[in-house]
């Protein structure tokens, strides 16, 4: 017989014991009620830290006007081809148009952004440098430089079509990257990124700027370099190199 019926049973019980036993009766439910309610929330919340809501965002200047930029999983990059600079230049204005530093480092990390220009959504990457070696620029010896490029895809899922597509973390290289300044700005849809706000230097484009020892040798653009076309080692790359900037 439940408590209710009990106590009215013996009908000389004051009516506020009664409803103190349906409290009573009512309490394990809500406490089941909440805790399930708990339980919803956490696996919400789980959601949502999974989800590209909790990527890292970059803050960006004022001087920016994308909608934003996040940093994401390498798995999500869908790489598009650069056009920017890729027209012809000797190998003389290589060296000279956009004043590249020259050092050569090894990579130390790679993120990968995401940025939306108003609804356009393009894929990045930046790259740790760590410097071992300086041949021109202000760039000290130890010190780390993040370079924007071109979108690097995942392991097993790139073409492999550019020099840029080749880089991993870990290895060697000589690199071209030309310094930002706020006169660097990238413009599309209707919005502004202001390259200097992601990165301090990057690559004008993912095929003459750098040169890299890779499991396979020494790989870099070789149509573009006519002077260094039989160089098969970063070693006599970095010798031809001090030896330009030295003279």
């Amino acid at each position: 017989m439940k408590n209710e019926q009990l106590l009215r049973l013996l009908g000389e019980v004051d009516d506020w014991y009664i409803e103190e036993s349906m409290m009573v009766e009512r309490k394990p439910y809500q406490r089941l009620k909440w805790g399930g309610g708990l339980l919803i929330v956490i696996a919400a919340g789980f959601m949502l830290f999974t989800s590209n809501v909790w990527n890292e965002r970059i803050p960006l200047s004022t001087d920016s006007t994308a909608n934003s930029v996040h940093i994401v999983d390498q798995s999500k990059v869908k790489p598009g081809i650069s056009e920017e600079n890729l027209n012809d230049m000797t190998e003389d204005e290589l060296f000279s148009k956009w004043n590249p530093v020259v050092v050569r480092g090894a990579v130390s990390d790679i993120r990968h952004i995401e940025i939306d220009f108003n609804g356009e959504t393009e894929y990045q990457s930046l790259i740790k440098i760590h410097v071992s070696n300086v041949y021109r620029g202000d760039v000290q010896v130890g010190q780390d430089l993040i370079v924007r490029a071109d979108a690097i895809e995942e392991t097993g899922q790139a073409s492999h079509s550019s020099v840029i597509s080749h880089v991993r973390q870990g290895m060697e290289g000589i690199f071209m990257p030309i310094p930002y300044d706020d006169e660097f700005v990238w413009e599309q849809n209707d919005a502004t990124l202001r390259l200097k706000d992601i990165a301090d230097y990057g690559f004008p484009d993912g095929e003459r700027y750098l040169f890299l020892d890779t499991p396979n040798g020494l790989l870099f653009e070789r149509g573009a370099y006519p002077s260094l076309q039989d160089l098969d080692s970063l070693d006599e790359v970095e010798h031809w190199m001090m030896t330009r900037f030295t003279e």
